[in-house]
């Protein structure tokens, strides 16, 4: 018995497994590829009700530079990071009460941990608890990805306090949109409750006219961080997703166009 032609084909094994390679190749380049460091959105509020908001900005450097899956904090040779190492990354290495009260602070409520160096035996290593900032898998959507070389540009270019407003945003990132709004996990576009310039501020604990003052200045290269998006007669923002992003595939291209500067008028 044979099957009719209109309906069914006969394929070889090669052709089946070319098929399947080609799909998964397909897949994969639509995956997100980029190296980035892991944001738990839920436990962020526990670093930012602690820390200044340039010492927000500190950690937000700070955790580029962790060890894949450990935590530890490495240069990039992946040999640890020493407190002069630190301060050089930061931009600090002649600021050492800055550091010393950023580093002081961050030990003080777990967020960076020290291990080694115990009474002069040894040299000390620093970690940034996998509770907030992690390099390695998950599958957790309560997680926003910082893209490492996107954020260094971006600590090199604006204030430290600047890039620490850009962290106290992380809780707030929409998954399909990128849009930073009250609820971030809502699934119905229609139902999305994006940020007015007042909330946001409110969000992030600064005025509106001091947040309207800074968005201009939180740029890297010709790009802003941030995009104010104007509807009628209200405002709405969204993370540029060369730096911040949710999801794991690349993003779309109406988010894409937005932040292109290439053809800019």
């Amino acid at each position: 018995m044979s099957a009719p032609a209109l309906t069914h084909r006969v394929v070889s094994h090669a052709q089946t497994a070319a098929f399947k390679a080609e799909r998964e190749a397909a897949e994969w380049r639509g995956r997100d590829q980029r190296h980035f460091t892991a944001t738990n959105m839920r436990n962020l509020h526990e670093v930012y009700d602690v820390l200044t908001t340039a010492q927000c900005g500190y950690l937000m450097r700070l955790q580029c530079s962790v060890e894949y899956e450990t935590g530890r904090i490495v240069k990039p040779d992946k040999t640890a990071m020493s407190t002069a190492d630190m301060k050089k990354a930061l931009g600090l290495s002649r600021k050492n009460s800055t550091f010393y009260d950023f580093l002081d602070a961050a030990q003080a409520h777990r967020i960076i941990t020290e291990a080694g160096g115990e009474g002069g035996r040894g040299t000390a290593e620093y970690f940034v608890n996998q509770r907030y900032h992690f390099r390695g898998a998950f599958s957790d959507p309560g997680v926003v990805k910082s893209y490492i070389t996107k954020v260094k540009q971006v600590y090199r270019e604006v204030k430290a306090a600047d890039i620490g407003l850009m962290y106290r945003m992380l809780p707030y990132v929409h998954m399909e949109t990128n849009a930073l709004c009250d609820n971030p996990f809502e699934e119905d576009p229609q139902k999305i409750r994006w940020f007015n310039r007042k909330e946001l501020a409110e969000a992030i604990g600064v005025s509106p006219s001091e947040l309207s003052r800074r968005l201009p200045k939180m740029t890297f290269g010709e790009e802003y961080v941030i995009a104010r998006i104007k509807v009628g007669g209200s405002e709405k923002y969204t993370f540029n997703p060369n730096v911040f992003y949710r999801k794991n595939t690349q993003p779309d291209d109406t988010l894409t166009a937005m932040f292109n500067v290439k053809n800019g008028r």
